[in-house]
Parts: C-alpha cells; sequence; structure tokens
C-alpha cells in the first residue's frame, strides 16, 4: 500500500495576504478556487480507484495498492488550476508526510518519494 499526501502550495501566503491588506473579496477568491481544486482533484482520484483518506482545506490524503508515478505526474501536472500542488508518497502515513516536507522543501510544485531514501522528481 501507498499513502500519498498533495497538499497546496503558498495557500496560507494567499490567505495572510488578504488579511495584510484588508481584502475580503480576495479571501473569498482563494476559498472558491482551493475548494474547487481539492474537490475535483479528490473526485478524479477517487474515480481512478485511489481510497480518499482526508480530503480539507488545501490537502487530500489518499491510498493505493500500487501508484503509477507517471500518471500521477501527468495528472498533476495536467492541472489547471492557479494552485500549484506539492506531492509526497510514502508506503506509511508517517513516509507521505515527510516526502511531502521534502518535496516543499525542493521549491514546492513536484512529487516526492520516501522509500529507503527520498527521491525527488522534477517538478510538476
Amino acid at each position: 500500500m501507498q499513502y500519498i499526501y498533495i497538499d497546496g502550495d503558498d495557500i496560507g501566503l494567499k490567505i495572510e495576504k488578504s488579511f495584510m491588506t484588508n481584502d475580503e473579496a480576495e479571501l473569498r477568491v482563494v476559498n472558491i478556487e482551493v475548494d474547487r481544486a481539492v474537490s475535483t482533484i479528490s473526485s478524479q482520484l477517487k474515480d481512478r480507484g485511489f481510497d480518499i483518506i482526508f480530503c480539507g482545506a488545501d490537502g487530500i490524503i489518499f491510498k493505493k495498492d500500487k501508484i503509477d508515478i507517471e500518471l500521477l505526474q501527468a495528472y498533476i501536472s495536467g492541472l489547471s488550476f492557479s494552485i500549484r500542488f506539492s506531492v509526497g508518497i510514502g508506503n506509511t502515513l508517517r513516509e507521505a508526510f515527510l516526502a511531502l516536507r521534502y518535496a516543499k522543501s525542493n521549491g514546492k510544485n513536484g512529487i516526492a518519494i520516501l522509500e529507503d531514501e527520498f527521491k525527488w522528481i522534477k517538478n510538476v
């Protein structure tokens, strides 16, 4: 079983900017875009046989027996949202989380896999 953690990049910063500029309209736009992206992605992944464990805020955690990394990378890179996503993949929830942190520390908008060691998949 492999676990995948998809998380939006810089969403917190967009929210903070809305607060700092006192821009309620922009905050609503961010919320709508995040909700739309996460809902669409989780629905499409469920249709592709992934088991959704968590779907909320700007993150989705799911699992599958075997993941085709190239297909997942093509799917993520083909998303047409204004939000970019980082992805972490591991054999446990902890490994998926650590791989996600590794992806975010490598410039975001990419996929990292934690098996015996971290493997960086180019930006998506």
